[in-house]
């Protein structure tokens, strides 16, 4: 029963996550259309930064191709929970390559945590560029998001990593019957 029950889960997750891999580009190509990364939109975005001097076409292009980045490493996590739905779905529970899947999906969010902290470090360099010298902002900083997104990867991984070596052990103990 248990396993039919994960096989019926991961086709509707599989699902959900084949749905968020197409949002994900179209909230920001909507994002893009409407306007949402216009100056103004980027500095009442960033109430936290002091922008003296609106940031110039050159700072809110990096600022957008930094979103694009966190994007592509975000749409590599989903893409890797989704194969790994995939096989769940299709019954490839406890192999090899789902432990594997599972392992590249939680590296895939660590790096997330990594990138999202540098990014919002370089987005708020990139929009105070224009201000002063003396009044560029540099803010470092790590939220509950962060944290959560880096215990998660960090468990994911893990977890991979023993279920590869369980994995391993079965088809190592299969040898032997």
């Amino acid at each position: 029963m248990t396993v039919k029950r994960v096989m019926q889960t991961s086709r509707w997750l599989g699902l959900l996550t084949t749905v968020l891999i197409g949002a994900v580009p179209a909230l920001i190509l909507f994002g893009l259309a409407t306007g949402a990364f216009t100056v103004d939109a980027l500095i009442a975005g960033n109430p936290t930064l002091n922008i003296v001097t609106p940031p110039g076409a050159g700072a809110v292009t990096g600022y957008v191709l930094i979103e694009a980045l966190l994007m592509a490493v975000g749409i590599y996590v989903l893409w890797q929970v989704r194969a790994l739905f995939g096989a769940y779905a299709a019954g490839d529970i406890l192999t090899l390559e789902s432990a594997q899947t599972l392992q590249r999906a939680g590296g895939g969010l660590l790096a997330l945590a990594g990138c999202n902290i540098v990014a919002t470090a370089v987005q708020g360099v990139l929009l105070t560029w224009a201000n002063p010298p003396g009044q560029r902002q540099l803010a470092v900083g790590i939220s509950n998001t962060e944290i959560w997104f880096l215990l998660t990867g960090g468990l994911l991984m893990v977890v991979g990593w023993a279920l590869v070596e369980a994995a391993r052990q079965a088809d190592e103990n299969r040898g032997f019957v």
